[in-house]
C-alpha cells in the first residue's frame, strides 16, 4: 500500500510535466506565427484623412457627384496612395449600385454633361461593367432626343423670324 501513493505522486509529476512541456510548445508556436506573419502596413496619415472625408461624403449621399468632393474621387486619392487599400476597394464595390442609380437619375433629369462626368469617374473603377455600357447607351440616347428636340426648337424660331419679317423661311 505504501507504494501506491508513491506511484501516484509520479504520476502526477510526470502529468504536471507534460503540462508544462506542452504549455511552453504553445506559446513558442503562438510567438512563431507571430514572427513569420508580415503586420499590416500602417496606414498613413494622408490615407486616413482621406478615408474619413469619403466616409463623410458616403453618409451625406455624395457618392459621385459634387465634383471633388464626393465619395469615389476620395477613394480614388487613397488608391493613389495606396492602390491596394482593402477600405477603398470594398467601399468602392459596396457603392457601386447605388451610384449607378444615381447616374441614372441625373440622365432621367437631362443633366447629360453631369451624367458623362459621373459615368467617367464610374468607368475608371469598373471599365467594363454591363450596367456603366447600358448607360452609356442610355446617355447617347438621350442626348439624340435633346439634340432632336434643339433642332426643332431652332426651326420654330426661324419660321416665327420669318413670319414677322415677312421672308420665307430658311430651308435646312
Amino acid at each position: 500500500m505504501f507504494r501506491f501513493p508513491l506511484f501516484a505522486s509520479h504520476w502526477r509529476a510526470y502529468a504536471l510535466a507534460g503540462l508544462l512541456l506542452l504549455g511552453v510548445g504553445v506559446a513558442g508556436a503562438s510567438w512563431y506565427a507571430k514572427a513569420a506573419t508580415p503586420a499590416a502596413p500602417a496606414m498613413s496619415q494622408g490615407e486616413a484623412i482621406l478615408l474619413k472625408l469619403a466616409t463623410g461624403a458616403l453618409n451625406d449621399h455624395h457618392l459621385v457627384a459634387p465634383v471633388g468632393s464626393n465619395a469615389y474621387e476620395f477613394y480614388f486619392s487613397v488608391l493613389q496612395l495606396d492602390p491596394h487599400n482593402e477600405v477603398a476597394l470594398q467601399a468602392m464595390h459596396d457603392a457601386f449600385k447605388p451610384s449607378c442609380d444615381i447616374v441614372e437619375h441625373t440622365i432621367d433629369r437631362g443633366e447629360l454633361d453631369e451624367a458623362q462626368r459621373e459615368l467617367n469617374l464610374l468607368h475608371l473603377y469598373a471599365p467594363d461593367n454591363y450596367t456603366l455600357l447600358l448607360l452609356t447607351g442610355k446617355l447617347g440616347a438621350q442626348r439624340a432626343v435633346q439634340a432632336r428636340q434643339h433642332e426643332l426648337e431652332a426651326a420654330r424660331i426661324r419660321a416665327r423670324l420669318a413670319a414677322q419679317t415677312g421672308e420665307a423661311p430658311m430651308a435646312e
